[in-house]
């Protein structure tokens, strides 16, 4: 990686007590055009707005950035039958991060303490009886190995060693609450980023390390009011290479190309969250949680836009559905009320005798549209 670095070390360690580095210079373009994009967009900025997305489809996301693929269904259906849902990993895996969330939203100060309660929350009846042995009070006090995409047949790589934990988590709390004040949210989102890395390169636990990495994210985001940029969930979700990215930055002990790769992956969600808000206010009725899904989706393919190539697509983030349940469920509510068009039927079925249909957002909803706000979109 070949970067001409004007700034940018950080207050931070690698194992070898180098610190790591990025070129906020080589940022500047990005930082510029989703501030020029946000200046437009006020919905975006209220606790209303990060509520609403929080609790379906982040909290959704944070848990399929891990590959854990349910449902909104699933996860609504397990949040209000909490009460009396089974004792299974699947509901705690929902549950855990809906009261997480509702932790966050607390405006506690994260430190070590915090942290700690935070984590409990979201590891709670998740762990092993073995790694909840050799856990401490607040950090793992044995060796963590961590599968790179979940493949035994790949690198296996280590957490920092345990003995030094303490320490290194003692400078990542120092550099979250150094008191520093910047001139715009996107740098704020940088922080909380530089924060999601390196939390996990650390690694303090055995277990669910990423999802509570992007939580405190998320929670220093809230405490700051920078609401916008609680989707990233959602962003590393539609774009590849997130594990790949934090594996280069490790080794090369530099962040630019994963802070890069947020900045634009979250910019493509804030175009959809744009386009999702106009599109709903042209619509004739409320929509659901599922309805931004649907059009969500349907604005992150590339290529082919058919029944069945939508229900491939919304089958590799959730629990297995049949072209038929996709279509009367997700996609004929927005074909009915204008939203999505049918372009034509194609040779092929694809359920029950009935032609697959090529369909897209209804050009007539997205005429007026502002097209410098969605420079990253493919419409």
């Amino acid at each position: 990686m070949q970067l001409n670095f004007k700034e940018g070390t950080l207050p931070l360690k690698t194992a070898s007590g180098r610190l790591f580095r990025y070129n906020r210079e080589y940022l500047d373009s990005l930082v510029r055009e989703l501030e020029e994009f946000l200046e437009q967009e006020e919905f975006m900025k209220t606790r209303s707005f990060s509520r609403k997305v929080m609790f379906n489809h982040e909290l959704k996301a944070n848990n399929t950035v891990e590959g854990i693929n349910d449902s909104l269904a699933t996860i609504e259906k397990v949040i209000e039958d909490a009460k009396r849902a089974s004792n299974s990993e699947l509901t705690h895996r929902i549950i855990n991060l809906y009261h997480g969330y509702q932790y966050i939203l607390k405006g506690k100060g994260i430190n070590s303490d915090t942290v700690a309660e935070l984590y409990k929350i979201l590891s709670e009846n998740l762990l092993g009886l073995e790694d909840r042995r050799r856990m401490g009070e607040k950090y793992r006090e044995a060796p963590v190995y961590i599968l790179q995409n979940g493949r035994l047949d790949d690198t296996i790589d280590e957490g920092l060693p345990f003995e030094e934990v303490p320490k290194y988590m003692d400078s990542f709390f120092e550099y979250v609450n150094n008191g520093e004040r910047f001139n715009n949210e996107t740098e704020y989102f940088i922080k909380s980023q530089i924060m999601h890395f390196y939390f996990v390169y650390i690694h303090p636990y055995f277990d669910i390390n990423g999802r509570t990495s992007r939580t405190v994210a998320m929670w220093y985001l809230l405490n700051r009011h920078i609401y916008p940029y609680i989707i990233f969930n959602r962003a590393i979700n539609f774009a590849p290479h997130y594990d790949k990215l934090i594996k280069e930055a490790k080794g090369y002990h530099e962040l630019t190309k994963f802070l890069e790769y947020m900045l634009i992956a979250v910019k493509k969600e804030l175009e959809k969250e744009y386009m999702m808000h106009y599109l709903h206010g042209l619509s004739a009725r409320e929509w659901g949680a599922v309805d931004y899904q649907t059009v969500e989706y349907l604005l992150s393919m590339n290529g082919s836009k058919t029944v069945i190539d939508y229900t491939c697509f919304y089958n590799r983030l959730n629990d297995k559905k049949k072209n038929k349940d996709v279509y009367e469920t997700m996609l004929e509510p927005l074909i009915s009320d204008g939203t999505i068009h049918v372009v034509r039927e194609t040779k092929k079925s694809m359920f029950d005798g009935q032609k697959n249909l090529e369909i897209e957002i209804c050009p007539e909803r997205i005429n007026d549209i502002d097209t410098s706000m969605i420079k990253r979109l493919k419409l």
